[in-house]
Order: C-alpha cells, then structure tokens, then sequence
C-alpha cells in the first residue's frame, strides 16, 4: 500500500496572473433605473386603462387618508344611494356644508382665506 499524499500549498502549481486588464468594479453593475410615470397616482398605477381620448381631467384633487365610524361610512352609503352621487361627492358636499355653518356662526371668517389674499393682492 502506498501513503496518500496530501497537496499543501507549497506543492500547487502556481497560475498565470492574467487579471491585470481587470479594474476594480468592473463586476458591478449599476442600478437599474426605476421607471416613473408623470404622476404618482398616474391610471396606469391603479391599475385602471388610459383615459378615453378627448376626455378633459377632472378638477386636481389631494389625497387625504382618513378613518370614518362604521355608521358614518353606512350613512355615506345611504346617501349615495339615494342622491346617485359618490362617496368623493358626497364628502365634498359635507364639508362645503359645514365649512358654510362654521361661516354663519363665525367660527370661520366671511370670505376664506384664499379669497382675501387674492383681494388683498388686487387692492
């Protein structure tokens, strides 16, 4: 029987050093680039098809995220029903409408605030 010989470092045989075109970084590729619609909420997003062609947008809208009692959603949905108007349309029709109180009672000024720098500019 002959001894296993085991190979150790000083017995491999040594390799061309053949990596002196190679640049550090070489291997690393940079990002891929996101691609971005022209809007953040864009219909394409939402996963909803392309506005039909000649179609005007609708007036510019700001999210707003918030949470409503389960009988204030059961009321929205009543009156929805009833008027055929949409939740968006019913909540901007509720707040013009206590917007219009809170100016009756005076807890809100006469003219909004939007207005008067617009008469304030114009003066």
């Amino acid at each position: 029987m002959t001894p296993q010989r085991t190979r150790t470092a000083d017995d491999a045989p040594q390799l061309p050093d053949d990596d002196e075109d190679i640049k550090v970084g070489d291997d690393v590729r940079p990002p891929a680039k996101k691609r971005t619609s022209a809007t953040p909420n864009s219909r394409t997003q939402l996963g909803l098809p392309p506005r039909r062609r000649g179609r005007k947008p609708g007036p510019t809208r700001v999210m707003m995220n918030v949470r409503v009692l389960l009988e204030t959603d059961q009321l929205v949905t009543e009156i929805g029903e009833e008027t055929g108007m949409g939740p968006q349309d019913v909540a901007d029709a509720a707040i013009a409408h206590y917007a219009a109180h809170l100016r009756r009672t005076g807890k809100l000024p006469k003219v909004p605030k939007a207005d008067q720098e617009q008469q304030s500019e114009a003066s």
